[in-house]
């Protein structure tokens, strides 16, 4: 006799619709198809505990248990429930042909309790395959709503114990449906008007500039300055100045903390990740685990907000180094034994760092007490190529400047900085003064600039424009302000920076 049920397993980079074959036959051996032969044995184990705590009947018998697809499944807990079904259909505890159409889910506790399997719903497809024949979903809490929609509306049934649904197969209990909600409009709404941390700055006109062109652009910026100097504040300050998260944009976010096993609240707020300098390259760029499941870094956990990488120095050189492609095309390779897979982030990296070990280099009273090579060997742990990855430069000092100024409403900042965004997002046309072009290419042969860096430059310059201008007319005209002032903000173009080397 010939049981066949749907299941969902576990495959890699996306789950898998399971047909789940039982065949019984005279004898006393259990043979495994499709899935390791350790995996079908647990399996069994646990059912046959959850049989005898429930009272239901075992029947014996040789099994062959058939899984197909036969490819890439690589954890079947989520089998437990269609393989008990399976079993509970041979011994006429439930109707062996309604099984045919009838999809389920959920790892067996030895007490017939369902459970969702750890980190299954980050491979659960959105749509249904369009040849899925089923007409009831029996699923667990944890799974309902993932599925919700791979069948007709009322078909997605909650069973969180296998009684339940033995109960529903046989007639005798009718299961909630569970409704497929749309939690988003019920999210907690993000209230950054507090300003708890821009509120609290003093910056001069250059720094604020240079603040909002990062932000407008979502522009890699490093924050160098002695300590003591605000670094940390200002970097946790530009948190308050994101936009809150879209409906599609929580998704994402929610979809990365799922396949961590972190909890995620129902938020449009961004989010924030401030990683300790020991962190290691798999916990900020992620890795891959023993059966193939992709587990996130700090890197991908900051999706649609920042990463803030305080003592950026301090971080390990392979950390540093890691990020090279995500500073510059916001992608980079997870490459393991297992598999290799290409991830993508649109998390904004802000960086902060000493300029020496002491912290005190250039500090006025309180005297640097490093030698020159003592900081030279410092900063060569921010290699040249990661440091001109970082579009902007900002530097900040013990001594308050003679123009530093409270910084304007945290509600002022946000609006110039959406209404700038949404008038760059319109493509004006770029116009470049001869001036400002002359000022480009003098600071290309002085420093010899590489093609990256005169593309942050113009890119710094444009947005210094935008800025200027209000995000006003129809183009944007790019003067010799604007381009002094991107200069200005390429301090690792130019070589011994740290002798404050006057700009042209």
């Amino acid at each position: 006799m010939l049981v066949t049920t749907l299941g969902y397993g576990t495959a890699v980079p996306h789950g898998r619709v399971a047909h789940v074959q039982l065949h019984r036959t005279r004898g006393a051996r259990f043979h495994v198809s499709g899935i390791p032969w350790t995996a079908g044995r647990s399996a069994l184990s646990r059912i046959y505990a959850a049989f005898e705590c429930c009272d239901l009947p075992r029947i014996s018998g040789a099994f062959t248990l058939h899984i197909r697809p036969t490819d890439h499944l690589k954890d079947n807990t989520a089998l437990d429930l269609p393989i008990a079904l399976a079993l509970l259909g041979h011994a006429n505890a439930v109707p062996a042909k309604a099984l045919r159409r009838i999809f389920s889910a959920g790892e067996l506790e030895l007490d017939g309790k369902l459970q969702p399997p750890s980190g299954m719903e980050q491979h659960i497809e959105t749509h249904a395959p369009s040849e899925l024949p089923v007409e009831a979903l029996l699923l667990p809490d944890g799974l309902g709503q993932k599925f919700a929609s791979w069948g007709a509306p009322g078909k997605a049934l909650r069973t969180n114990h296998l009684t339940q649904a033995v109960d529903y197969l046989q007639g005798r209990q009718m299961l909630p449906i569970i409704a497929k909600k749309n939690v988003w409009n019920q999210r907690e709404r993000w209230k950054p008007a507090d300003g708890m941390n821009w509120n609290g700055l003093r910056l001069s006109p250059m720094q604020l500039n240079a603040l909002l062109i990062a932000t407008i652009g979502q522009l890699p910026l490093l924050i160098i300055g002695s300590a003591g100097t605000g670094k940390s504040h200002i970097a946790l300050a530009l948190h308050e100045l994101l936009p809150p998260l879209t409906a599609n944009q929580f998704t994402e976010v929610e979809h990365t903390y799922q396949a961590k096993g972190m909890p995620l609240p129902v938020t449009d707020r961004p989010p924030l990740r401030t990683p300790h300098h020991q962190c290691t390259a798999a916990g900020l760029m992620g890795t891959i685990s023993q059966i193939g499941s992709w587990i996130p870094g700090e890197l991908s956990l900051a999706n649609c907000g920042l990463l803030c990488l305080d003592e950026f120095c301090e971080f390990s050189r392979d950390c540093i180094e890691a990020l090279r492609g995500p500073l510059e095309s916001k992608r980079f390779l997870l490459s393991r034994a297992q598999q290799s897979r290409i991830e993508s982030t649109k998390g904004w990296i802000v960086a902060t760092s000493n300029p020496c070990p002491c912290g005190r280099f250039n500090d006025g009273p309180r005297h640097c007490t490093c030698t020159a090579g003592q900081v030279q060997r410092y900063l060569k742990r921010l290699s040249g190529p990661v440091a001109e990855r970082f579009a902007v430069h900002v530097e900040t000092t013990t001594a308050i400047s003679h123009d530093a100024a409270p910084v304007p409403n945290l509600n002022a900042i946000r609006d110039q900085i959406a209404t700038t965004r949404n008038w760059l997002n319109s493509s004006p046309t770029v116009h470049t003064a001869p001036e400002a072009t002359a000022i480009i290419q003098q600071h290309a042969l002085t420093f010899r600039a590489s093609a990256r860096g005169l593309g942050h430059l113009t890119t710094v310059a444009r947005l210094h424009a935008a800025i200027r201008q209000n995000a006003k007319g129809e183009a944007i005209e790019i003067e010799a302000e604007d381009a002094t002032f991107a200069s200005q903000l390429r301090i690792f173009d130019r070589p011994r920076w740290w002798e404050k080397t006057e700009i042209p």
